[in-house]
């Protein structure tokens, strides 16, 4: 394993930028003062992801939200998920172990993010154990290396396949030029965390490439002190019921890309460790040893060639490793021939293979591809360390494919419609169909409306189909889960430079794949209906202020019985404003974000975790020191004190979160 990410490494600093479909064209830049009588002349925002090619947002057969660059500055974003829970319809929660991503009113607490696809320029970084997909520190990316995010709502299994359930997010790296030969970077926040990064990149005149590079290194110490209710009473009383020391987080990223003419080589590792405070699955309360190691690295090849004006090819190939192990002290330690501790480990490697031509044919655009992966290992353990003995032992190899093809035709100037759909097949499940249609209308200029249909799925994963509780194995035979969405959105510019959405849709969801929560294995455990609408306003001035606020409405239940879903808030309030003190060299940047009451799982005796507001307020100057930019950011300014609930095998109901945080930053540019 070391000797692989000792060459990995040395490849990736030879690593290319991919971009996703079409090369990106310039971004306007909005810190800079507009004229009003400019304002309406801005280039409408394009997004590669909704198609897999590059299109107006306008035109894109889908809800879609771009988070760039500069937001991840001015908000002070630490985290890919700190980003994500900025957008309409989307929402965050943590376990002290992972963070999960919720998207329209769906995100059963401890699912591993199974349910979204997120992709690294195009390339899928979800595992091939558990399908899962993360965004906090366990993201494969420093943030400081994304220019970028697409995000995708609805399923869109008619081009990705399986796992883009509800969503697809797109991270896009930056290029070699973006970086300006060089920057270094280094913070300090609250709760002992420090942080630093290094990044390079520039041209290889002699190749006529670009080459980027990129490593950075986290590390805090968390919480000293986190109290647990169910370990502080006459019958269980374990210190009082306060797990100290146990939060650390520690984490390494490694990023690399270059650029040779058609060729794009790409590499990307993080290595995350965790301690676990929470003392789920039955092991010590307070205890040091519980913790997890994350681990994932990929290289990927990329082609791609334009062929005149109106065709073009994209080819890749790529490898992906993922490791993960996790120590659940489950006795005292004893002796080295008694020490009391469980163990999960696993290892997941597969190779792929895709390709992708597009063809522009009048005002028509005509889309095929397939894609092929090869699952090289997908090793599942768990066995007491000493004396050893194994629960599970489980070795397999297993493949996936599928075919797709997509139009969008030009009916009349102002009406399109798209059409796609793709067949998948593997060997965990039978063949699959899953289409998608849009009919986008602009009746007169800045008006568009779009009539969404699409369908997707998600097969079950190995932890699912064979991890076993003990000594009990999986017996049941899992289907595949199955959605159908219908969708209807509008959007209108407003006069003052306002611009408004609203999109309303309804979800129906089969053979659900739910952890039973009595016999802890997986189960097809039945329907889901979920129905929502989501309303944002956007403004912009030519002073640079620019504000955007959004409303969700969600609910989520159980065909049949009517329950609501747990961890599925019904309301989701989101405000963001920027603007620039003074002049753009220094701006302020407040996020408000409200989310509502969320319940808990049904066994548990605390019903619903209590609605929340949290506060986050970010101060960033730049050039006021040629080549310096620092911020300082204070998170939950207002200390506000809320949980989010538990998953499966935690012995408490809700997970109290962080109250108030700082960090401060400084980047430097050579």
């Amino acid at each position: 394993m070391k000797a692989f990410w000792t060459m990995a490494g040395g490849i990736g600093i030879l690593g290319g930028h991919l971009a996703v479909a079409v090369a990106s064209p310039p971004v306007p830049n909005l810190e800079e003062d507009i004229p009003l009588e400019q304002l309406g002349q801005i280039p409408v925002e394009t997004v590669s992801t909704a198609s897999r090619y590059r299109q107006n947002v306008t035109d894109a057969p889908a809800s879609v939200s771009i988070i760039t660059a500069d937001q991840f500055k001015e908000f002070g974003y630490r985290t890919l998920g700190d980003a994500l829970n900025s957008l309409p319809g989307i929402y965050t929660s943590n376990d002290r172990t992972y963070s999960y991503l919720g998207m329209r009113g769906f995100s059963l607490p401890g699912d591993y993010n199974s349910r979204v696809l997120i992709l690294v320029d195009g390339h899928r970084v979800n595992d091939n154990i558990f399908e899962g997909a993360y965004i906090g520190r366990e993201f494969i990316l420093d943030v400081d290396s994304i220019d970028r995010v697409e995000v995708v709502r609805g399923p869109s299994s008619s081009l990705y396949g399986s796992s883009a359930f509800l969503g697809v997010v797109n991270v896009i790296t930056k290029r070699a030029a973006a970086v300006a030969d060089g920057e270094v970077s280094a913070s300090a926040g609250s709760r002992g965390a420090y942080e630093g990064r290094f990044t390079y990149g520039g041209m290889l005149t002699n190749l006529e490439a670009s080459l980027l590079v990129s490593g950075s290194f986290y590390d805090s110490a968390g919480q000293p002190r986190l109290y647990y209710p169910a370990w502080n009473s006459p019958t269980n009383n374990i210190n009082n019921g306060i797990a100290e020391h146990l939060d650390h987080e520690q984490a390494y990223n490694l990023f690399s890309s270059l650029t040779w003419r058609d060729l794009t080589l790409e590499a990307g590792y993080v290595s995350r460790t965790k301690d676990i405070p929470t003392a789920s699955y039955g092991t010590l309360f307070n205890d040091p040893r519980y913790h997890a190691l994350d681990e994932h690295g990929y290289l990927d090849l990329k082609l791609q060639h334009q062929f005149g004006a109106d065709t073009e090819l994209m080819a890749r190939s790529y490898f992906d490793d993922v490791r993960y192990s996790a120590d659940y002290p489950s006795a005292a330690y004893v002796s080295p021939q008694d020490q009391g501790l469980n163990r999960d480990r696993v290892v997941g490697q597969m190779v792929g293979w895709e390709t992708q031509l597009t063809h522009r044919w009048r005002e028509h655009t005509l889309t095929a591809g397939a894609e092929v992966r090869d699952h090289l290992r997908q090793d599942q353990q768990n066995y007491d360390v000493a004396p050893r003995f194994y629960y599970a032992d489980e070795h397999r190899h297993s493949f996936d494919a599928g075919v797709y093809a997509q139009g969008e035709f030009e009916l009349r100037t102002n009406l399109h419609f798209n059409a796609g759909v793709r067949f998948d097949k593997s060997e965990t499940s039978a063949g699959t169909v899953n289409p998608r249609l849009a009919l986008i209308y602009t009746p007169v200029p800045d008006s568009t409306f779009k009539l969404l249909y699409g369908t997707a799925f998600r097969a079950p994963n190995e932890y699912e189909l064979h991890f076993p509780v003990g000594a009990i194995l999986p017996t049941a035979r899992l289907a595949p889960e199955a959605i159908q969405s219908y969708e209807l959105d509008y959007e209108q510019g407003l006069p003052a430079n306002l611009q408004l959405s609203l999109a309303g849709y309804y979800n129906h969801i089969n053979d659900l794949i739910a952890l039973n929560q009595n016999t802890l294995l997986f189960e097809n455990s039945g329907k889901v209906q979920a129905e929502g609408a989501e309303l944002g306003l956007h403004w912009r001035h030519a002073s640079g202020v620019r504000a955007q606020a959004s409303y969700s409405l969600q609910h989520s239940q159980w065909v049949g019985s009517g329950e609501g879903l747990p961890n599925s808030p019904q309301h989701l309030v989101k405000f963001n404003l920027r603007a620039p003190l003074g002049d753009e060299r220094i701006l302020g940047g407040v996020e408000l974000q409200y989310t509502s009451a969320a319940g808990t799982l049904f066994s548990n005796t605390t019903g619903y975790a209590d609605g929340f507001y949290v506060i986050n307020l970010t101060l960033l100057s730049r050039e006021l020191v040629k080549n310096v930019e620092l911020s300082a950011s204070v998170y939950n300014l207002l200390d506000t004190r809320y949980s989010y609930p538990a998953g499966a095998g935690s012995q408490q109901d809700l997970i109290e979160q962080d109250g108030r945080g700082f960090r401060v930053k400084l980047t430097y540019r050579f």
